[in-house]
């Protein structure tokens, strides 16, 4: 040893030097935050070389990250030389894949498995979810919608060595007993006698359950032919492979004499299992394990507290130390922390070793965007004083919020560390880059092409592209006539085609399409990278995000061409669709940014320390709120998976508060941005006053505002541009020329640049799985409606392969989908409705109207069915998709305005203005006839037309008067990306042009 080995072997604390000495049999370390364990740890592996006759290569430290076995060996170095390299450092997963490289043969496998990275298996599940015929897993309205739940689930099940076959029969299990138990079966009501709702719901996502079963069978079944092993199988292999060989235990139970294993408390059931199939037969082995039971915050990966709370007596009765000397953090910062949570496994407050003493504070914020403003102000003051950005850190509870914080952070002109929280998909650029590789490899693609006019990189001015769609026809928009286009208004243009940018985009579109078909992938996009992107960036900054966004596009080339050789720029492009749907994180190729304030979530905080930590959005719905999960689990399984409950909660902010070594502090918001009001979250609460220091909302403000009176508003601020100003005066005078429809209103009361694009512009925009289908099922109503036809089987065969030819649909199995979805639909609308139809019908009615107080107006609609009955008009709208209830239908929005499906119907009557409307209907065709939500009927009151005229002179005003693009979005996400995509194309507008 050396004397680095003596000197920090001496400076150990009583306990450190307990963990150290104690080398024989098994032993448990619970070990607080900062206590030393990475110190105790190598000061252990080098004890045992002085104390034993056992080689360096007789070691073996079992770790959780490849981070944690450089920061290990690094520090190894320091005590025991070169003589580190020997010692077997490992992550489970590499010492696991060691075994199956070595021992695959036992497993009867002709050839080492591949392993499937993330990417590719990304690939596998999305061709076993789009190659199968699924009756829940993939929903047309949103195929991707089971993706990560799926992901999550399989592995799952693989860690704790649950088989498809026995997961199949828990759920049925799970099954039975729900329609056995007395208390689900109702007692009152025409539903006596049968399952309560809530049972049947939860069977019917157990059904969804059961059907992974046949997917997990699948994806093992293609995981094998073609020769791949996914991470969770190296783990299952190894221990197969132990569990089918003595000789393999045996010579792993020889060659490691001493085994050190880190962060046990995230051991998973499958890891534990592999530690006991190995020396479980030995009277007490040394093994030496270390965690800390309020740091478990990775139960999501199957780990469980009971794993490590029962290595106390599975390999015999262990010598069981507790570490609490802190060498990280105040004392203040360590008191709150176990005020906040108490160990399980061991007794004993945190003490520490420093003697600063700083408050931690508590500040409310009027809305989420304050607590960043604020966050970063505290950066801006404590970086003044000398303190490094890099050792200050923002920590949020979402992925999302990540994303959000960075923005704000970098609007208030802070460094920002930008590896691993900058996502390739969230940039605009990314998807305009992807967006110009659709045109190229379809020079028809009409929605590609709307998209690419209002792109900023194509050097286009929004007016220009807005006066360019007005004089052709939208609908069959393609390269032809960007290539042809010429400005009529400007006789320069015409002479100097150069000039025009629209036909420039044209043209170079063209040459990149002529170079596609002489030039491999990998160069195609470098070309257009170039000369599309990084020529035309205007500053540094511009420049280095596109040389950022290329390169991440080339190292995806790069990977797609090692798989497939042969791939076509549609191939590719498909393949970056899927990686984009899973929401697959993709990390942009930096170049550098390792400077800056660290931004994360409080999960991956975990293992890392600053000098200034700030805690933000601890409210109450924003923290407790866990993962929506698809899949009811049984509820064997379902003590697996982590909960969100107020432990789970406790254990993530206790691993974010023991960040901090000097400064903390923590905000929440008090009101959202749809004016719900908030509070903190209720386990932060029970801190204040006696651990926490609460501040007030104008402490707050005044901090945010202290240099700055305009620093809530200035990063967003935005001139308002000739090219708006314009714009709203064209508008004022040509959107009479629009008919107005249920559908104009509802998107101009979502979004105004929803309106403008969708309604106004009408740019075509792609077609859903559930949209086509929609189409068709109408079509083929109509049809049957319109010919007054007995529907044979037959007939309804042509009338869907008709739909599936006018909708373009090629592929064979979308095609098989639609055709199969829409005869149940059809087949359920003919067996319950139609016979039931008045014969004085009319079909797809198209109505017009001109009221007199908005005699500029035209008013317009087309009814899927109007039935003149002797006492009045009834009106039925068909739906497909799911129902709604009667309360979601009826329920106005926060300024009284009708829901948009109410509104549909208001409309209809109004339009008949003058017809005694006697019934409306909303028939939503894929429900069950006998379901209370199978129909909705109303009666469309005078209360409810003036409400629909309210909203007609509203849009009337803002249109004439320009406010409308002043007006609030009200986009609401179902999906991944929070930002609505109209209000992030119509930023273009935002610019001076």
């Amino acid at each position: 040893m050396n004397k680095y080995f003596d000197e920090a072997y001496n400076n150990l604390n009583k306990a450190q030097k307990e963990a150290v000495d104690t080398i024989d049999g098994p032993v448990m370390v619970v070990a607080g935050p900062g206590t030393g364990k990475t110190q105790v740890l190598a000061l252990r592996i080098a004890y045992i070389l002085i104390k034993t006759d056992i080689g360096a290569n007789g070691i073996l430290c079992l770790t959780f990250t490849n981070s944690g076995v450089q920061a290990m060996r690094e520090r190894l170095k320091k005590y025991i030389g070169n003589e580190a390299l020997e010692i077997k450092i490992s992550t489970f997963h590499s010492f696991a894949q060691t075994l199956v490289e070595k021992y695959f043969e036992l497993l009867d496998l002709e050839l080492m498995p591949k392993l499937l990275d993330e990417q590719a298996s990304v690939l596998l599940f999305d061709d076993i979810l789009h190659n199968n015929d699924w009756e829940y897993l993939r929903p047309r309205n949103n195929p991707s919608q089971y993706f990560n739940d799926l992901k999550s689930l399989i592995s799952l099940l693989k860690r704790e060595h649950i088989s498809s076959y026995d997961f199949g029969e828990m759920v049925k299990k799970e099954i039975v007993n729900i329609e056995n138990d007395e208390n689900n079966i109702s007692s009152r009501g025409e539903s006596k006698g049968h399952l309560k709702k809530e049972a049947q719901t939860k069977i019917e996502s157990l059904k969804r359950s059961k059907e992974t079963v046949t997917f997990f069978a699948l994806y093992e079944q293609q995981k094998k032919d073609r020769g791949y092993m996914d991470y969770d199988d190296m783990l299952s292999y190894a221990l197969e492979i132990i569990q089918l060989s003595d000789d393999v235990r045996y010579t792993l139970q020889e060659e490691n004499q001493y085994v050190l294993i880190d962060e046990h408390q995230d051991s998973s059931g499958i890891q534990n299992e592999f530690l006991k199939a190995i020396w479980g037969d030995i009277d007490r082995p040394n093994i030496f394990v270390v965690g800390d039971d309020r740091q478990l915050i990775y139960g999501f990966g199957g780990a469980s507290i009971s794993y490590f709370e029962e290595f106390k007596h599975v390999f015999g009765k262990a010598h069981l130390i507790t570490l609490v000397e802190n060498y990280r953090s105040t004392q203040t910062i360590l008191d709150t922390a176990d005020a906040l949570l108490q160990s399980s496994l061991a007794s004993g407050a945190l003490k520490s070793n420093t003697k600063d003493i700083h408050d931690i504070m508590l500040y409310p914020c009027e809305y989420e965007r304050d607590e960043i403003l604020l966050a970063g102000k505290l950066f801006k003051d404590k970086m003044i004083s000398g303190v490094l950005a890099e050792e200050c850190a923002l920590l949020v509870p979402k992925n999302k919020n990540v994303r959000s914080a960075v923005r704000i952070l970098r609007d208030m002109g802070l460094p920002v560390q930008t590896k691993n929280n900058t996502s390739f998909f969230d940039l605009s650029e990314t998807q305009i880059f992807k967006t110009l590789l659709n045109v190229i490899a379809n020079p028809y693609d009409a929605v590609s092409i709307g998209e690419l006019l209002f792109a900023p990189t194509s050097g286009i001015a929004p007016l220009e592209a807005h006066a360019f769609i007005h004089s052709i026809k939208i609908r069959n928009l393609s390269l032809v006539d960007l290539t042809s286009y010429t400005n009529t208004k400007n006789i320069k243009e015409n002479l100097f085609s150069e000039t025009n940018p629209i036909r420039m985009l044209g043209k170079n579109i063209e040459s990149w399409i002529n170079i596609s078909t002489t030039t491999d992938l990998y160069t195609l996009i470098q070309t257009i990278g170039r000369d599309y992107f990084i020529d035309k960036a205007k500053d540094h900054e511009s420049l280095i995000s596109r040389v950022e966004i290329i390169r991440t596009y080339l190292h995806l080339a790069l990977s797609h061409i090692e798989k497939y050789p042969h791939s076509t720029l549609l191939e590719f492009i498909a393949y970056i669709d899927r990686l984009k749907s899973y929401n697959h994180h993709i990390p942009l190729a930096i170049i550098g940014g390792s400077k800056g304030i660290n931004v994360m979530t409080l999960h991956s905080s975990k293992g890392l320390e600053f000098e200034v930590v700030h805690i933000a959005h601890m409210n109450e719905s924003t923290l407790m709120n866990g993962k929506h999960r698809g899949f009811i689990l049984p509820e064997s399984i379902e003590n697996l998976v982590e909960s969100k409950d107020e432990l789970t909660a406790k254990r993530e902010l206790y691993v974010a508060l023991t960040r901090a070594k000097r400064f903390c502090s923590l905000s929440y918001a008090v009101e959202s941005l749809t004016g719900a009001p908030l509070v903190v979250a209720h386990i932060i609460s029970d801190l204040q006053d006696t651990h926490i220091t609460s501040k007030m909302i104008q402490d707050s403000i005044n901090i945010i505002t202290s240099d700055n009176p305009k620093a809530y508003v200035e990063s967003n601020q935005q001139e308002k541009s000739i090219g708006l100003f314009e714009l709203t005066q064209i508008i004022s005078k040509e959107y009479t020329d629009k008919n107005v429809s249920v559908t104009l209103l509802n998107n101009f009361f979502e979004c105004p640049w929803k309106w403008y694009f969708s309604s106004f512009l009408q740019l075509p925009t792609p077609k859903t799985e559930s949209l086509i289908l929609g189409t068709i099922v109408h079509a083929g109503i109509e049809n049957i409606l319109k010919n007054k036809i007995n529907p044979t089987a037959e007939i309804i065969e042509n009338i869907i392969i008709t739909s599936l030819d006018h909708e373009l649909i090629r592929e064979k199995l979308l095609r098989a989908r639609l055709d199969k979805n829409a005869k149940i639909i059809l087949n359920n609308w003919i067996k319950n409705y139609y016979p039931h139809i008045n014969k004085n019908y009319t079909t797809e009615r198209s109505v017009s109207y001109y009221d007199k107080s908005l005699s500029h107006l035209k008013m317009y609609g087309k009814i899927d069915l109007t039935e003149n009955l002797e006492e009045g008009i009834m009106v039925t709208d068909f739906k497909t998709g799911n129902s709604k209830t009667k309360g979601m239908i009826e329920k106005r929005d926060d300024d009284g305005r009708l829901s948009p499906l109410l509104r549909q119907l208001a409309m209809y009557s109004y339009l008949l203005t003058g017809q005694k409307v006697i019934s409306s209907r909303l028939l939503f065709l894929e429900e069950d006839p006998k379901d209370k939500n199978a129909t909705y009927t109303t009666n469309i009151t005078d209360e409810e037309i003036d409400l629909l005229m309210r909203d007609i002179s509203e849009y009337d005003e803002a249109m004439s008067s320009g406010s409308w693009v002043n007006r609030k979005c009200n986009f609401k996400t179902y999906g991944q990306d929070p930002d609505c995509p109209y209000c992030k194309r119509a930023k273009i507008y935002q610019q001076t042009l």
